[in-house]
């Protein structure tokens, strides 16, 4: 596997080392989520609510943003090579996944014929609203090609309008972010009735949950607070410890219910404990393997659908061949990897395993060369404008 070196850099730099650790987690979690297995990941009500975990990347997004932007576009009102950035931080790999969902399409096409490709989801109008990034904004009637690309679809958005109000209405800030959450979350709960809303509302629903990390970090967050400027102490590890539980109880007890619109601040309270660094677990997080993890965590998640339904199609061919089931049929009729515990365990072992070297690979060799060529283009187009420094680094985001 390729070795990633995830820098654990200070607030100054807008990373998050701990943050970075639970990003990585979470997207695992996604990824148990959308994983087709049996046993008690598919029973259990703590992964079948896992679409919740979406809603830390939004919060968790508009924190680092504001944390590692705000001041940068005040003061330089640089919209443009803002926006560039951020494009070249999630274009280059969403599009590249789409390209290898096309190209099984293609395949499909010449191998069953056209009742076998570019159906439903994976339609040609779909694709096209895909590559657009606009297929979070209620314009298609369901999910398709690389599913869980809807979210960036609407964090393209959330940037977009996080730069528009600091850039052009500053002072508006505040208010139009509380505004949104307020609207956002009694939208999402009257005409969804879960925080379960993707190509629907699901652009609503990335702006709330942004707004509450970009309120956490302008109101709650103190200027002269750092990541691990408490050392670490018995009273940071219980808080660290209860909000666990709290994250936990939640998702589980109230994921598939109308409360489960309060994510974003349960989340935003995750966000503002574990900012500090200052327990037991974020030293744990911080560790080297689930440093890791986070570093890779944006390719976790853009391609482990891609990782899941190839895992699928070769489970499908071998079946016949093996002389034991691979498949099970769980009571809502889903087909499901393993007939038993063990080989569940097996399977979700083997969709992490491939996901996280697919994903290390489509770091190095996608995620870093965009983010670099995007900070190039704005550091050229912010000497051509305006002739002063470029904009500050990426942000972990």
């Amino acid at each position: 596997m390729i070795a990633v070196k995830a820098k654990q850099r200070s607030s100054g730099a807008g990373r998050f080392a701990a943050l970075d650790g639970w990003r990585g987690i979470c997207a695992l979690l996604v990824v148990c989520l959308h994983a087709p297995v049996s046993g008690f990941i598919h029973e259990s009500a703590f992964f079948r609510h896992g679409f919740l975990f979406v809603d830390f990347f939004f919060v968790l997004s508009g924190f680092v943003i504001a944390h590692a932007f705000h001041d940068s576009l005040a003061e330089k009102r640089n919209f443009g090579g803002f926006l560039l950035q951020r494009v070249f931080r999630v274009y280059p790999l969403h599009i590249a996944m789409l390209a290898l969902f096309v190209a099984y399409e293609v395949a499909m096409l010449q191998l069953r014929g056209p009742d076998a490709a570019f159906q439903g989801g994976d339609s040609v109008s779909a694709l096209v609203h895909n590559v657009l990034m606009t297929h979070s904004l209620g314009v298609l009637d369901s999910l398709g090609w690389n599913y869980p690309s809807w979210s960036i679809s609407a964090e393209l958005l959330a940037y977009t309008a996080f730069a528009a109000v600091v850039v052009f209405a500053p002072t508006f800030l505040i208010p139009l972010a509380a505004m949104t959450i307020a609207i956002g979350l009694v939208a999402i709960a009257f005409f969804d009735g879960t925080m379960d809303t993707t190509v629907h509302l699901g652009w609503l629903r990335c702006l709330a949950g942004f707004s509450v990390g970009v309120l956490i970090r302008r109101i709650a967050w103190e200027e002269t607070t750092e990541p691990g400027h408490e050392r670490s102490s018995g009273l940071w590890s219980v808080a660290e410890c209860a909000t666990v539980v709290m994250v936990a109880v939640f998702v589980t007890l109230l994921g598939g219910t109308v409360l489960s619109v309060a994510a974003p601040f349960v989340f935003g309270f995750a966000v503002y404990v574990f900012a500090h660094e200052g327990g037991g677990i974020s030293q744990v997080l911080k560790s080297r393997p689930i440093a890791f993890l986070g570093a890779i965590s944006y390719s976790v998640y853009m391609t482990h659908a891609f990782v899941i339904s190839r895992t699928e199609n070769v489970a499908t061919i071998l079946g016949p061949h093996i002389p034991w089931s691979v498949f099970s049929e769980a009571a809502d009729g889903k087909r499901l990897l393993g007939a038993n515990e063990g080989q569940a365990l097996l399977a979700i072992g083997l969709i992490m395993a491939g996901t996280i070297v697919f994903s290390a690979l489509t770091y190095r060799f996608v995620e870093r060369p965009g983010i670099a060529l995007g900070r190039r283009l704005a550091k050229s187009g912010n000497r051509t404008t305006t002739n002063g420094a470029p904009l500050q680094k990426q942000a972990a985001a």
